[in-house]
């Protein structure tokens, strides 16, 4: 007799030349339509796209604050006016340091 000896009532050992035995097929239920899958994304509201604060030319800035370009190069040589970002050979203001500066230079309620 071999070393593998099949269990009484078994015709061959699990994990034979024919693979292991198998359980008897369950029967299928009908299909139904399967719901789409929801994600916590989904249900998040959409955030706005960032966007970098605009730069400002200096002709931008002059309009806005009904003042000529020179006095505005004036108040930059002396440190006075909006802070400014020198790109290349031009200066240019983000609109929220302009904003903040008016609000510095705001007189106070009467």
């Amino acid at each position: 007799m071999s070393s593998t000896a099949c269990p009484p009532g078994r015709d061959r050992p699990s994990g034979g030349a024919r693979g292991p035995a198998r359980l008897p097929a369950t029967p299928r239920r009908a299909s139904s339509p399967v719901p789409p899958i929801r994600r916590a994304s989904d249900e998040r509201p959409e955030r706005p796209e960032w966007r970098p604060d605009p730069l400002l030319t200096i002709d931008d800035l002059a309009a806005w604050l009904g003042k000529p370009k020179n006095t505005l190069y004036a108040w930059h040589s002396r440190g006075k006016g909006p802070r400014a970002i020198r790109v290349g050979n031009t200066l240019r203001y983000r609109r929220s340091e302009v904003e903040r500066w008016l609000d510095e230079h705001t007189d106070a309620e009467r």
